[in-house]
């Protein structure tokens, strides 16, 4: 650099290269905008059909558990299952207590006729 020369003149032409990586550096800074708005535009048209799709599937599910059931009546179904259960819980119940019943009479009954046996047996004395 020599003395008459004035500064401005001196730094752009040793530093040119720096105006023209300057110049770059707003091209990619233009360049990542536009790929973050595609990015964003396509991250908002995934969840839109995302949210689609999910309607879409639930109205199929609701279609299919509709015709999955007589008369299209899954609360009459329901109760119709818990009205069987509830048969078949008594009905359990019945026979058990006709288990312990009959066991409780029968071994009355056994017993009852061995008393009597051996009452007959006391009455007709020793032999």
């Amino acid at each position: 650099m020599s003395e008459d020369e004035p500064l401005e003149v001196f730094a752009s032409t040793v530093f040119k290269p720096e105006v023209e990586r300057r110049a770059n550096d707003s091209l990619v800074v233009v360049l990542m905008q536009e790929v973050h708005k595609k990015i964003d535009d396509m991250d908002r048209r995934l969840t839109q059909h995302m949210t689609d799709e999910t309607l879409v599937l639930a109205e199929e599910i609701a279609k299919l558990m509709n015709t999955a059931f007589p008369g299209s009546d899954p609360q009459g179904h329901r109760v119709y299952h818990e009205t069987q259960m509830a048969a078949i819980a008594d009905n359990a119940a019945f026979w058990k207590t006709m288990r312990n019943e009959v066991s409780k009479w029968g071994i009355l009954g056994v017993l009852g006729f061995i008393v009597i046996a051996a009452w007959k047996h006391f009455l007709e004395g020793p032999k």
